[in-house]
């Protein structure tokens, strides 16, 4: 068994002034998906999160083996089409934006199943991914050149000696995923081209605290990042910021797009960090009261969605779950939520199927298996895909209902009046 580690100073600035603010208990780390002979063996880890004083950067200071969280790795981005098209709008921007040229390198770091890289759909591009995880399988299927380790500074200088430097670096959803950060980003500003441009995608603080996203908050994220903590940090390793743009559509949620190039490229930072910047300081990012009270507001939450979901079962009402990501996980293992509650969660991710949710042991069966059960009402897990889902799922075709969890518990659906918990 391994056993997580716990660090003692910020992972950007190296200050030891942190302050915990949030304890969502123990969990198991959230997309272990297990068979049900492995329940035994699960294993739980503290999930608490600090704020450092001295820069910002909210944090994760437990750090679970990196081999136990992306080993045998479920999450396959390309099953959500929502993702496919966001990426594929993201990677056309670029290329039309930078002039990315034939004959270009792009190098996407956590590749997973190689959803960036399809997404430029140009065979006149050198695509190289990045993925550590039993995934990168797929991703090297489809013909790209895939490296299966984590990315460091040797990964980099391995990349450069074989192809050249980047035109190209993208970290989607992977950035806030690495502890020695400080050696990733050194090995970015290696990677790139003096006219490479580097593209962090990423949970925005403001989002987690403003829509009370403690959902998001898992072992893989262990940082929550703001353009104040961003900037200073990367230009400590190289890289000069120089654009950010707020997404209300991400893989947790609304995110972060940050965009950062060599300091020798001498991009000056464009007036939206300068307007960022003053947003977040105006909002409170240097302030410990915002985050005293987003714990309240999280707690708040949490009472009135399980007041919800009891009066619903008092009633006799079944309830399943919709989409089994591994944020939904972390409201599940927080609610102390098992199947006397949530009979069953439809997928369409093949990985997790037949599996049991981690730490509360929810079965994960097909869209189809869930749709013959009939179920009036179901727990929107991957909620921040309710309007795709809204207008696409089978489920609510055939008239079925969702409760969303967050921002606010309510129940949705057709002709289905707003109801709040």
């Amino acid at each position: 068994m391994m056993t997580c580690s716990r660090n003692t100073a910020c992972r950007y600035c190296g200050s030891a002034d942190l302050a915990p603010f949030l304890d969502l208990g123990r969990h198991p780390p959230s997309d272990a998906f297990i068979r049900p002979e492995e329940v035994p063996l699960e294993v739980r880890y503290p999930l608490e999160v600090f704020w450092c004083r001295s820069c910002t950067l909210v944090q994760l200071l437990d750090v679970v083996p990196p081999q136990v969280l992306f080993g045998d790795y479920a999450y396959l981005a390309s099953a959500s089409k929502a993702l496919r098209d966001h990426y594929a709008a993201l990677t056309r921007t670029l290329c039309e934006r930078f002039g990315v040229g034939a004959g270009s390198l792009v190098v996407d770091i956590g590749c997973n199943d190689g959803i960036m890289l399809d997404g430029y759909g140009r065979t006149d591009l050198r695509c190289v991914g990045i993925e550590p995880s039993t995934v990168a399988d797929i991703a090297a299927a489809k013909g790209y050149d895939i490296v299966r380790e984590f990315f460091s500074p040797a990964v980099a200088a391995d990349i450069v000696a074989r192809h050249g430097q980047a035109r190209i670096v993208t970290a989607t959803n992977v950035f806030p995923h690495v502890d020695d950060v400080a050696s990733f980003a050194t090995g970015v500003a290696r990677l790139l081209a003096d006219d490479g441009v580097f593209v962090i995608e990423a949970s925005y603080l403001r989002d987690v605290i403003d829509d009370v996203l403690f959902d998001t908050i898992y072992h893989e994220h262990l940082c929550y990042v703001s353009l104040t903590t961003v900037v200073p940090f990367l230009a400590r390793c190289g890289l000069q910021v120089f654009d950010a743009e707020r997404i209300p559509f991400g893989a947790s949620g609304g995110a972060i797009r940050i965009f950062a190039s060599r300091s020798v490229a001498g991009r000056d930072p464009g007036p939206n960090v300068t307007r960022i910047l003053a947003e977040e300081e105006a909002w409170g990012v240097r302030r410990e009261d915002r985050y005293l009270d987003y714990a309240r507001r999280v707690s708040g939450v949490r009472e009135r969605l399980l007041s919800l979901l009891g009066d619903l079962r008092g009633k006799g009402t079944r309830i399943g779950g919709y989409g089994a990501p591994a944020k939904g996980n972390t409201l599940l293992n927080y609610l102390g939520l098992d199947t006397a509650t949530i009979e069953c969660i439809a997928e369409t991710n093949e990985r997790k199927m037949g599996r049991l949710t981690p730490g509360t042991h929810i079965p994960v069966v097909s869209e189809q298996e869930f749709l013959s059960r009939e179920y009036p009402l179901a727990l929107l897990l991957t909620w921040n895909y309710l309007e795709f889902f809204l207008a696409k799922s089978p489920y609510i075709a055939a008239g079925g209902r969702f409760i969303v969890p967050l921002p606010e518990p309510r129940i949705v659906g057709p002709s289905a009046p707003v109801r709040k918990g």
